[in-house]
């Protein structure tokens, strides 16, 4: 399907997606293909803060005019369903707030090699049998700076890396949000046209039911053919009632996706063809790489090797240096000043227990490893998915596109049939069969187009399409 883009899409938070390097791969950022007719780009502020103003207006339209004075449904582009989505999906809102989140806390893990410094104002009163009770005040000022510390360093590394890994989860979700959004847009463009053409069929239907009951009454037409033509008329208002139906629930389903919780009448914009996707067997191998599953596999793996270097450094000293400053004595300000300045050096040994440190690095060496393994894994499943879900593209696209010419024959054949039934050549059975053919094609025809369509959003989810792309 290809909608043109009525407003160029936000930017993507995190980094890019496949052929991010390399401007010649069909399905890379550097191109400007169409998806979706969308134009690729990335996110930037500026249009972070235009979602932000367009979401607050179309809420105000939905919520001020009354359902009952909206004779028309909002007409929705596909770009108006992206921008709505990115600023109201919870789920893709929650992985905004777990990177600020992250961020937060690689932000504090960097106090772990600062300094940390402490005041203490104490008053104490003490006395014995033999002496009287007496006051005893303090004022102090205390502070320590670690000056080497392998395990602090490697804990803020560590946050660093789960903070990054954050941006490739946004990317999982946008991917995984763009296609159940497409698919239940084209669902109800889809359905938009079924009801079309069902009221076409209806009142294709009804003025053969009364022709045949013409010539019933007239003598000319047996009542079995009388009785099917009413039968197939009466079967039209069900099919049309359902597809009524049906229409509902599609514009339920694409206002989920997009985060609404109310329900307003809407319609789809966009028109249904035989969409195009061009996929490069050669470059796939090099642009799995950028694809945000195995990004955030490959920064599992840097976690585990940090997690691994943490256990070593339990057998490397730390060092450390302190300082005080305090006033002592009888009165609340006290003037008898001492202070105190040190370096700590600390070494472990055996702190764990006798096979604590051999067992924890094995364990940590071999968790490296399953990772590793884990990732190559995804990679060569990653690659067989997608150009098994190219190959179901292209197939489901030629479907489609075939269909065309069998539909155009279907319809052909039942003018033709029209003329000769009305000159008393064939009968009416033979003009029900091929209406039918007809009917069943114009049917499929709509379902082809759209299996072609989610199975190119289905090949996009696995490429690491996001919605912002």
């Amino acid at each position: 399907m290809a909608i043109p883009p009525e407003a160029d899409p936000p930017d993507c938070l995190a980094g890019k997606r496949p052929g991010a390097n390399d401007g010649s791969t069909e399905y890379g950022p550097g191109n400007k293909n169409r998806i979706s007719g969308v134009y690729i780009k990335s996110m930037t502020d500026n249009t972070m803060k235009k979602l932000t103003i367009f979401s607050p207006l179309l809420f105000v339209f939905f919520s001020i005019l009354p359902l009952a004075a909206q004779e028309k449904p909002l007409e929705l582009s596909w770009a108006d369903c992206v921008r709505q989505a990115l600023a109201n999906n919870p789920s893709l809102n929650a992985r905004k707030l777990a990177i600020e989140q992250n961020k937060y806390l690689y932000l504090a893990g960097h106090n772990a090699y600062l300094p940390k410094i402490n005041i203490s104002h104490t008053l104490s009163r003490s006395g014995s049998v033999s002496s009287s009770p007496s006051n005893r005040f303090s004022f102090g000022l205390s502070a320590s700076e670690p000056i080497f510390n392998l395990g602090a360093m490697s804990s803020i590394r560590t946050s660093k890396l789960s903070y990054e890994r954050t941006f490739s989860d946004y990317r999982i979700e946008s991917a995984r949000l763009r296609q159940s959004l497409y698919s239940a847009f084209m669902s109800l463009i889809v359905v938009q046209e079924q009801v079309k053409v069902n009221k076409k069929i209806l009142d294709l239907r009804e003025q053969n039911a009364k022709l045949i009951g013409l010539k019933y009454e007239s003598g000319r037409e047996s009542r079995g053919n009388m009785m099917y033509a009413s039968a197939l008329y009466e079967l039209s208002k069900s099919d049309m009632q359902k597809s009524q139906r049906s229409l509902d629930m599609a514009r339920r389903t694409l206002l989920k996706n997009m985060g609404l919780s109310y329900y307003p009448p809407v319609a789809a914009k966009g028109e249904l063809t035989v969409p195009e996707y061009k996929l490069k067997a050669e470059e796939l191998k090099t642009n799995l790489e950028n694809i945000p599953q195995v990004v955030s596999q490959k920064t599992n793996i840097e976690v585990y090797k940090e997690r691994l270097f943490s256990i070593k450094t339990d057998m490397y000293p730390t060092l450390s240096a302190s300082q005080s400053l305090s006033w002592s004595g009888a009165s609340e300000f006290p003037g008898n000043k001492s202070w105190s300045m040190g370096l700590s050096l600390s070494l472990p040994l055996f702190s764990g227990g006798l096979t604590y440190y051999p067992n924890s690095v094995n364990a940590a060496r071999l968790a490296l490893k399953s990772a590793e393994e884990s990732l190559r894994s995804l990679k060569i499943s990653l690659e067989n998915d997608i150009m098994s879900a190219y190959g179901d593209f292209l197939n489901s696209r030629d479907t489609a596109t075939a269909n065309v010419n069998m539909l155009n024959a279907n319809e052909e054949r039942y003018k033709e049939s029209q003329i000769k039934y009305m000159a008393g050549r064939i009968s009416f059975l033979d003009l029900a069969n091929i209406e039918q053919s007809m009917v069943d094609a114009q049917q499929n025809h709509l379902q082809y187009l759209k299996a072609a369509n989610t199975r190119k959003s289905a090949l996009e989810n696995l490429l690491g399409v996001g919605l912002e792309e």
